[in-house]
């Protein structure tokens, strides 16, 4: 689908110029990516900058009427009960093991302007598809999902690289109110602390195992994006990891982006959830006794003989032979 105007085309050369920043992986960061004169009128529509609640039941009403639809997304909920009970503290699950949130995201179905209708349009076309398609170097046919999204107090999504279908991910700040950089919700860029480096390792040698969700302490952020109006690029690979943590007052303003990816056609792959690469403690008694090296390999070597961690056999093999170790 191509955009009905033409409103937008030079942000396709603003991405096309755009040079990849190697820290802490590989993307594309662009600073002011909208004009100003776009960026004021998108961030003051009535879509985007919403009236101030009093409650969050309101508020939930209030993005209805303005065009949004809760949607399924990583790390939240579609039920708006179950959210509110979270929210008014009568519930203390949350959606993930390693998370504590419990979030919900609406997206903008409906555009009543004619800037946001080309700016949703913008990010569904044909021409971005191709010029995202070349820039990244994908060689597979894939498809395009987008939407302008807000996301309420609570929204979590730990460490992750995305998951193997997604081919492209971007995200564009369009956060409305005075202050928003300052606040508590913006998306972390991580590296893996040393001791679970080899988990980013795993997942390369081990291309049909999907990538999963990690506990916040195994990462370390390098930078945050913060900035309004800036908009990030990257290729899904095992090294991208990313995540979020919104806590906020989503009553005055709320987190808003322009977000969405390229994706391959699915594929079966096997799942392995991150409590299978904390073999340490998985096995903390045998730990304690006074041979425990002895104890924790044995142990390690009995895990991986029924989990598809078992190859990462190939990988030290491989590594020893480059090394010589």
């Amino acid at each position: 689908m191509d955009a009905i105007g033409t409103m937008f085309d030079y942000l396709l050369e603003k991405i096309s110029a755009a040079k990849m920043v190697k820290d802490p992986f590989t993307h594309v960061e662009i600073a002011n990516f909208l004009t100003k004169e776009h960026f004021e009128a998108i961030v003051h529509d009535r879509q985007i900058c919403l009236d101030s609640c009093s409650e969050t039941e309101g508020l939930l009403d209030s993005l209805t009427e303005r065009g949004y639809q809760i949607i399924p997304f990583p790390g939240c909920v579609t039920s708006k009960r179950q959210y509110l009970d979270w929210f008014r503290g009568a519930s203390e699950k949350s959606v993930h093991a390693a998370t504590e949130g419990f979030g919900l995201v609406c997206r903008l179905v409906r555009c009543d302007s004619l800037i946001l209708r080309e700016l949703d349009d913008f990010f569904v076309s044909d021409r971005l598809k191709e010029l995202l398609v070349e820039k990244f170097g994908i060689h597979e046919e894939v498809q395009v999902d987008s939407g302008i999204q807000k996301y309420l107090h609570g929204y979590e999504i730990s460490p992750h690289p995305d998951i193997r279908r997604k081919a492209v991910t971007w995200m564009l700040n369009l956060n409305p109110g005075d202050g928003s950089e300052g606040m508590d919700f913006h998306t972390h860029y991580m590296t893996f602390k040393d001791q679970w480096g080899f988990v980013g390792e795993f997942w390369r040698y081990n291309q049909d195992v999907e990538r999963c969700w990690l506990p916040w302490d195994w990462c370390t952020t390098v930078k945050q994006q913060t900035r309004n109006n800036s908009i990030v690029l990257f290729r899904p690979a095992d090294d991208t990891l990313h995540a979020v943590k919104a806590s906020y007052d989503h009553l005055k303003i709320q987190r808003t982006q322009a977000y969405g990816n390229l994706w391959y056609r699915p594929a079966g792959l096997k799942s392995v959830e991150f409590a299978a690469f904390d073999l340490k403690n998985a096995h903390r008694a045998d730990v304690r006794s006074a041979d425990w090296r002895s104890v924790l390999k044995r142990a390690v070597y009995r895990r991986l003989e029924s989990s598809p961690l078992s190859r990462l056999g190939n990988y030290q093999g491989s590594r020893r032979r480059r090394t010589g170790g």
